[in-house]
């Protein structure tokens, strides 16, 4: 078997995870496109739950198995079956959950026939357990091809499957194309274990094992980034729960459901998509800063926020002054006044990506200085002012769904402030004045170009190419102003 160095490890990972949140973004749209905003609301009410199980049940195990590896040679073996003797007893104890509460779960969220889809969610937790300590074993032999490839598999297959079956089931109704969206993720997490077998078949692995390996330290490894993983699945899941019923106090359940649809299908899959690049360059700034606080890492650190900055801040504008086109090119005319409330629902939550991308490399930084709790308390401090924000506010008429983008841009907000605030005595956070005014005469470039031409014409065409030369200008622009230089790539050469 075949090792990396960890940095080109790192960029292997980040490739296939960054590749894999593309199609599952690119797959949410289209499928938001097939459900329709109502069904795509149902989707999500179903979602979260699973998600919080997955993340339960395999959370954490990767990074855990594969140090675990790391110090234990020739103990390969033992570790995987003891590993996956316990998720698999995890994951059935979720699975098995999930099946005898589904009913009185629907119920509360306030739709009682979405238990159905529960029940088909159910043993792809199980898959998803076995999978995690497949790519953690993989990742202790820093062999990472397997981890990249399933991932992106996974992603392909749920697309393909999807669409075709979601496309195929709603001639017969709204539920059976969404209990098709179901079978599609069951058949991507199946085949993305299978990826992994073959590739564990290829390094003639076995189960034999002279040497014992204790369970501790896994679980000890496993439960802080299990924890940290769970506050937003926790936190979108009781989304799920409280936000369509805080709507029933205004609207119909119907139109409560519809609203929590626009929110967290059309819109969140839109706002998701520029995470994706702090995500990755996240995932790559860990390896190379960790147990070092060096002036070398620091520069990093600082680097990889002014790259963030300059990725996401031209989505938040386009996602604020091109909206409406933007949606429309996406989604189609949204019926039912939708588009008016998706657009101002755009504007708002674009306000939080700047945030949340912040806030993921600056948590990268604290997880490398050891300062896990902290990422831990500030997170759930940040979440529990976030529902204090949409309990407040979403009962108010005017207000309604617009206070669940509030809460989430106040969410990221006080987390970003928080880990800033954690981070500083480590590490010394800062913007200097000329790259911040090349970055705003940048981006005031493409707002001018965008506002000017869009009121000429409002095509879909016409729309697009605007939004496609707006982005070629920001690019040429960002070059001849030199806000990233040579220089500042030198330093990813080699690790500190």
């Amino acid at each position: 078997m075949k090792t990396k160095s960890l940095l080109s490890g790192a960029i292997m990972l980040t490739i296939g995870g960054v590749l894999a949140k593309i199609f599952s973004a690119l797959y949410r749209i289209v499928l938001t496109r097939i459900l329709g905003v109502d069904g795509i609301g149902l989707y999500q009410l179903v979602f979260p739950l699973y998600s919080l199980c997955v993340v339960l049940s395999s959370a954490g195990i990767p990074l855990a198995i594969s140090k675990v590896i790391a110090k234990n040679k020739d103990a390969d073996g033992a570790i995987i079956k003891k590993c996956l003797l316990l998720i698999i007893g995890v994951a059935l104890l979720l699975s098995l959950a999930l099946i005898l509460f589904c009913k009185p779960l629907a119920n509360l969220q306030g739709d009682g026939g979405i238990w159905i889809c529960y029940v088909l969610l159910a043993p792809s937790i199980v898959v998803v357990g076995i999978a995690s300590v497949l790519r953690g074993y993989f990742q202790g032999k820093q062999y990472y091809t397997p981890t990249a490839i399933s991932n992106i598999t996974e992603q392909l297959a749920k697309f393909v499957v999807g669409v075709g079956v979601c496309s195929a089931l709603s001639r017969l109704s709204l539920m059976w194309s969404i209990c098709g969206a179901m079978i599609a993720i069951i058949v991507s997490e199946v085949i993305s274990l299978g990826v992994l077998l073959i590739y564990l078949k290829k390094c003639k692995f076995s189960f034999k094992s002279t040497k014992k390996v204790a369970l501790k330290p896994i679980i000890k490894d496993v439960l802080p980034i299990t924890i940290t993983s769970a506050i937003m699945p926790i936190a979108t899941f009781i989304d799920s729960l409280i936000v369509v019923n805080l709507l029933c106090l205004n609207f119909t359940k119907a139109h409560s459901i519809y609203l929590y649809g626009l929110s967290t299908g059309a819109v969140g899959s839109l706002v998701g998509l520029p995470t994706i690049f702090s995500f990755a360059l996240s995932s790559v700034i860990l390896p190379n800063i960790v147990g070092r606080v060096g002036a070398n890492s620091q520069y990093k650190l600082n680097f990889l926020i002014k790259l963030v900055l300059a990725l996401t801040l031209p989505c938040v504008l386009l996602f604020i002054f091109a909206g409406k086109p933007i949606l429309k090119i996406l989604y189609g005319n949204i019926d039912g006044g939708g588009m008016i409330i998706a657009t101002n629902l755009l504007a708002i939550s674009s306000l939080g990506i700047i945030f949340l991308a912040i806030q993921q490399i600056l948590s990268s930084g604290l997880q490398a200085a050891e300062k896990r709790r902290a990422t831990i308390k500030n997170l759930l401090l940040a979440v529990v002012i976030k529902f204090i924000v949409e309990v407040v506010l979403m009962p108010i008429k005017q207000i309604n769904i617009y206070a669940l983008a509030i809460g989430n841009v106040v969410c990221y907000f006080v987390a970003m402030v928080l880990n800033l605030v954690d981070l500083k005595p480590v590490y010394k956070i800062g913007l200097k004045p000329d790259f911040v005014g090349k970055l705003s005469f940048a981006n005031f470039v493409l707002a001018a170009v965008v506002l000017v031409f869009t009121a000429f014409s409002s095509g879909l065409i016409y729309s697009l190419l605007v939004i496609i030369v707006a982005v070629l200008i920001y690019i040429i622009t960002l070059y001849l102003t030199n806000i990233i230089t040579i220089k500042d790539m030198a330093y990813f050469k080699y690790r500190v």
